[in-house]
């Protein structure tokens, strides 16, 4: 016995399910509702990753890959045409790895390398990305990218809200987030990576980091070959303490070995300075501005001239 399909009882749903989804895509194009930075860290990496493969970048500038140690810089104040694909908990490799297959040929790619690159590739965000299936709808339809999913777009708007409630001027957000605020807890925290620094790297960390540079190369070799781009490696400094301890200056030699500068060009680090953080390894935020700056000054104005203009530029590879 067959049971006659019925679509009378499915079809006001299905149109009023279609009606809403239409509805918000027309908001999401329209503008009218802003696009949301994600609401925990690993949905903030996905919307990152997102906008450099699903918006138009034909002013990029310059994409800038790492950890969360650049993702703690604020790309605004590097300057106008500049992406960021630093990914809290991440490394180098998967931004690299989504440079590498987006259509976007940036004129600069700015690679941290340390010792972040042995936690290697995000293979699930990088598939996730490119889905046969859902890159088209993230493409066309921006409404399925994650930065619109309407619980993070309510919990941004409370939170900005909260935000203009209390609009405070730079130099007080400075003070605010100077680690002052919580000296006892800043400086376990420092202490904290002092200690893992002091010992000395691995053979095991020290074969990984090798095994990880070699993988790095061939995404930078393949970069090159596509997109012509500038590829510039370069690390970011931490507390004073931290930049001291062994295990630091090892890894920062052992790049330098596995990188060298007669193959890969290397940004030329900042003026000798004291570097605050909060917890050994991250910039406060005055701090994470005045890198970005220095990022901006001697970045941003070699896209024509093509060089750091400290050296004659040298090939990737």
């Amino acid at each position: 016995m067959f049971v006659k399909f019925q679509l009378r009882p499915i079809l006001r749903p299905l149109l009023i399910f279609l009606f809403l989804m239409s509805f918000y895509q027309v908001l999401v194009s329209g503008g009218v509702l802003p696009a949301s930075e994600g609401v925990s860290l690993i949905q903030n990496n996905i919307v990152k990753a997102q906008r450099y493969v699903y918006q138009d970048d034909s002013d990029l500038k310059m994409v800038m890959v790492g950890s969360s140690l650049a993702a703690n810089l604020n790309i605004k104040d590097i300057g106008e045409g500049v992406k960021s694909i630093a990914l809290g908990g991440g490394a180098s490799q998967t931004g690299l790895e989504i440079v590498k297959r987006s259509k976007s040929k940036p004129p600069i790619v700015l690679v941290e390398i340390n010792d972040t690159i042995v936690r290697k590739i995000d293979t699930e965000l990088i598939d996730s990305l490119y889905h046969p299936i859902f890159y088209w709808l993230r493409q066309y339809l921006p409404m399925m990218r994650e930065e619109y999913r309407p619980i993070s777009i309510f919990v941004d708007y409370f939170k900005n809200r909260s935000k203009q409630n209390q609009k405070m001027t730079r130099e007080a957000l400075d003070r605010l987030e100077g680690r002052n605020l919580t000296p006892e807890l800043s400086q376990k925290a420092i202490q904290s990576i002092v200690d893992i620094q002091s010992q000395p790297l691995s053979e095991q960390d020290a074969e990984a980091l090798k095994k990880e540079a070699e993988f790095i190369k061939s995404q930078i070799a393949e970069i090159n070959k596509n997109s012509g781009a500038k590829v510039v490696l370069f690390d970011i400094p931490q507390e004073s303490r931290v930049n001291a301890a062994i295990r630091r200056k090892q890894v920062q030699e052992l790049a330098k070995k596995l990188f060298p500068s007669d193959r890969f060009e290397w940004l030329p680090p900042p003026k000798e300075r004291e570097w605050r953080t909060n917890d050994g390894v991250h910039l406060i935020r005055s701090d994470a501005r005045d890198f970005a700056e220095f990022l901006r000054d001697k970045l941003l104005g070699t896209v024509a001239a093509g060089s750091l203009g400290t050296a004659p530029r040298k090939e990737s590879l």
